[in-house]
C-alpha cells in the first residue's frame, strides 16, 4: 500500500522528499505490525503532508478495541498509529529515509486518553524497513 498526497506543498527544498515519499511500499511494515501484536487489523492509506517544508507520512488502522481481551470493555477508539515521523535526507549518506514510531493510542471509555509505543520502523531508498519492536534487543528487516 502506498501513500496518498494530502495537504501537500511542494517546494525546491522538499521536492525529491515528496517524491521518495509517494515510492514507499508500507504492505511489509503493515504485515509485520499484525504479526508482532497479533492484532487483525487494517490499516487506512498512509496520508503524506507537509508542514513548513517539511515532509510527513501518518499511518492509522481502524479501530481494534474489540481485540483488547479483558480491556475491550473500558477502551474504546482503540488504534496503531504513528505518533512520529518524518521523511528525510541523511547528512552523512546524503540517503533519503522515512523512520516512523507506531504506538498504540487508546481512549478510556469514561475519559482521557493514552498510548504506548509499539515499535520504531525506518524505510531507505534501497526498498528495506528496519523494525525495532518494542522490548526486543535486535533490529529486524522486513
Amino acid at each position: 500500500m502506498k501513500p496518498i498526497m494530502k495537504n501537500v506543498t511542494i517546494d525546491n527544498h522538499n521536492e525529491e522528499l515528496v517524491a521518495f515519499a509517494q515510492t514507499i511500499d508500507f504492505t511489509a511494515l503493515f504485515d509485520h505490525i499484525k504479526t508482532f501484536t497479533g492484532v487483525n487489523c487494517s490499516f487506512y492509506q498512509p496520508e503524506i503532508t507537509t508542514k513548513r517544508g517539511e515532509v510527513y507520512i501518518s499511518v492509522m488502522s481502524d479501530d481494534i478495541a474489540a481485540q483488547t481481551g479483558a480491556f475491550a470493555s473500558i477502551l474504546g477508539n482503540c488504534c496503531l498509529a504513528s505518533v512520529g515521523n518524518k521523511v528525510v535526507r541523511e547528512k552523512e549518506t546524503n540517503e533519503m529515509l522515512y523512520w516512523v514510531i507506531i504506538s498504540l493510542r487508546y481512549e478510556h471509555k469514561d475519559g482521557g486518553s493514552n498510548g504506548m509505543t509499539v515499535l520504531h520502523a525506518s524505510y531507505r531508498q534501497n526498498g528495506e524497513w528496519t523494525v525495532l519492536d518494542t522490548g526486543a534487543k535486535e533490529v529486524v528487516v522486513v
